[in-house]
């Protein structure tokens, strides 16, 4: 059997949504939230992909006397990150309008609404990558790990090199979560057991990036052995309750008003 995340996560948050989409295969549509959502990855997968491109192209390697310079600079405590000139604000701005998709919204005065808050988010965004140096090792990593008998198959949005380890990074434009929400989230958790294999560096880090318009919040986490294990645990579990066709629905309020098929559920709570 085999499942991306998001089937996973649809089963998890109700089994009867789980049925409806990945069994009965009733369509759905895309709704704003997830288009705004789409337009910002697209957005920050182009930004990132250059930033790896330079990378491999070993553009942007240091001359000795720029070092020396950086460490003048740095006794003076004023140093800041090597910034390369294709990697400006306004360039990532640009990445944003080309991604933006207009045809979700119901009118042009929301979408250009919601157009002109992911302006100001990219902003916020440049504002965050700009406090330090980033060395991308991966942008939207495919992957597929077999766990407790089921193969999973995902994307990491990106993933950075520190001397460290490796540190993965999931972008966001939902309402923040608490950290204990981040420390048993379980998409993080499955990363974590994928990056095992895909890396030859440890993960040291696993970050949600809240992206708004308002700032860039970081929710960043580990994951133990004992973490991973119970992970596994959780994966056989549902394994189980999916080749049993259990597909009890658990409605609730949070879940049914996000739900796209809440007006043909008759267990619906909204």
């Amino acid at each position: 059997m085999a499942l991306s995340y998001s089937q996973l996560r649809r089963y998890r948050t109700c089994p009867r949504q789980y049925e409806f989409s990945n069994v009965k295969k009733i369509p759905w549509g895309i709704s704003e939230g997830e288009s705004f959502g789409s337009s910002a990855h697209n957005a920050l997968k182009k930004w990132g992909e250059i930033e790896l491109g330079r990378r491999e192209k070993g553009v942007g390697r240091r001359k000795q006397n720029d070092v020396r310079e950086d460490q003048l600079v740095l006794f003076a405590g004023e140093a800041k990150p090597d910034i390369p000139s294709e990697l400006t604000e306004e360039k990532l701005v640009a990445l944003w309008h080309e991604a933006f998709i207009v045809d979700t919204y119901a009118t042009r005065l929301e979408a250009d609404f919601a157009r002109k808050r992911g302006e100001a988010m990219m902003r916020q965004y440049y504002r965050w990558w700009s406090l330090a140096p980033h060395k991308v090792l991966a942008i939207e990593k495919s992957f597929t790990e077999e766990i407790a008998g089921l193969s999973f198959s995902g994307r990491l949005d990106r993933v950075e090199e520190t001397e460290a380890g490796i540190v993965i990074l999931d972008y966001k434009t939902s309402q923040p979560c608490t950290q204990d929400e981040a420390d048993a989230d379980l998409q993080l958790s499955l990363y974590a057991l994928a990056a095992r294999h895909l890396f030859e560096r440890p993960c040291i880090a696993l970050t949600l990036l809240f992206l708004s318009d308002e700032g860039v919040l970081e929710r960043t986490t580990t994951r133990s052995a004992s973490q991973l294990k119970d992970a596994e645990t959780q994966i056989r579990l549902i394994r189980e309750r999916l080749e049993a066709k259990d597909f009890r629905p658990t409605p609730s309020l949070p879940a049914c008003k996000r739900c796209p098929y809440r007006g043909i559920c008759d267990v619906a709570a909204v």
